[in-house]
């Protein structure tokens, strides 16, 4: 299934992934069943069932989400993807991946261990007027590591496509989300309330039912990672139509190919940064 890949209006960014989704369910969702099924699992009974379940969400997440991210982009730029593909590829980056989001905790854990230590010191003989300081600085810290956290929404997608990590992967997203912050978060949210709430409810009607309600809520919820996984790609291709004009080049690139008999077919995004 070929798109057409451009910039697009708010509405078409979510309209678009659903569409993709609708495309290759098999596929995407076949990908994010075992994140699902984990989701599902934590609600389940039994502690020891919880802990199973969430140390398998925990190690195998972030490979899972990679693998997620590379069917959907190699799918939205019309390259042939299976699932076995999609996992060897996002396989052959996975340190470079944990290494990235090492990273960001590390960031947000300093932050927050610079507040905790300020805390201490207010609480251990501090002045008044420094302790009023540290209550609105740490006040201030919830919605800076809110505005980070939607900054950063494109890692995921720069990572599997343009193979950046690290430090050039957060400079990256910085670039492609800058000017558009509202935006971007009008997207997540709305992407999350179309897919979440709907799902939501259906997954309380039937999540009474013992077996078939813990296989239909795992469905439920690895339809809606693999939506958001949409998303995100689709919206990371309209930045870069945006700002790079990616779709004339794409469209030049394709042309390249096609014309010069026996020159190498296009190969994907990375070719073109």
């Amino acid at each position: 299934m070929e798109y057409n890949i451009r910039p697009l209006s708010f509405a078409e960014i979510l309209d678009r992934s659903f569409r993709v989704l609708v495309d290759n369910a098999v596929l995407l969702i076949g990908i994010a069943a075992p994140l699902g099924i984990a989701e599902s699992a934590l609600k389940g009974p039994g502690t020891w069932f919880q802990v199973a379940f969430f140390l398998i969400a925990l190690v195998g997440g972030p490979l899972i989400q990679a693998t997620l991210t590379c069917a959907v982009a190699d799918t939205y730029l019309d390259k042939p993807v299976t699932i076995a593909s999609a996992y060897k590829s996002a396989w052959s980056i996975i340190l470079p991946i944990f290494g990235t989001y090492l990273l960001v905790y590390a960031l947000f854990a300093l932050g927050g261990g610079a507040f905790a230590l300020m805390g201490l010191a207010a609480k251990h003989g501090a002045s008044k007027a420094l302790g009023f300081i540290i209550i609105v600085a740490i006040i201030a810290a919830i919605p800076l590591t809110f505005y980070l956290m939607v900054r950063w929404s494109l890692l995921g997608p720069i990572m599997i496509v343009e193979r950046r990590f690290g430090l050039a992967a957060l400079r990256r997203s910085n670039e492609l989300v800058r000017g558009v912050w509202w935006r971007t978060l009008g997207i997540i949210l709305v992407a999350a309330i179309i897919v979440r709430i709907p799902l939501g409810v259906l997954d309380l009607l039937w999540s009474s039912i013992p077996v078939v309600g813990f296989t239909l809520g795992g469905l439920v919820s690895s339809i809606g990672y693999a939506y958001s996984a949409v998303v995100l790609i689709v919206y990371y291709f309209d930045r870069r139509c945006r700002i790079e004009d990616f779709d004339l080049r794409l469209l030049a690139e394709q042309i390249r190919s096609e014309g010069a008999p026996g020159s190498p077919a296009m190969t994907g995004a990375p070719s073109l940064d």
